[in-house]
């Protein structure tokens, strides 16, 4: 699946709107990712705060996407110095 289909889908959708207020509270508004990097945040944060449940509701979502996408996602950071 492409990043987009992953954010419409409706397991996403759903393990984000169940640990909105648990895991994302942090994050201003609505909080639906728009690319790859925001995608990686949302997921991170409900694996980091979230329970089991929400765990491997995660684990199911990352085995849809590309085997490099984290790969790909640490790439892409900038390093501070």
């Amino acid at each position: 699946m492409t990043t987009q289909e992953v954010i419409q889908s409706r397991e996403f959708q759903s393990v984000v709107d169940d640990y909105r207020e648990i895991c994302l509270w942090f994050m201003n508004g609505e909080r639906t990712p728009a690319n790859d990097i925001q995608l990686e945040q949302v997921l991170s944060a409900i694996e980091r705060s979230g329970d089991l449940a929400a765990f491997k509701r995660v684990g199911r979502i990352r085995k849809w996407l590309s085997p490099n996408f984290k790969a790909a996602y640490s790439n892409s950071l900038q390093v501070r110095e």
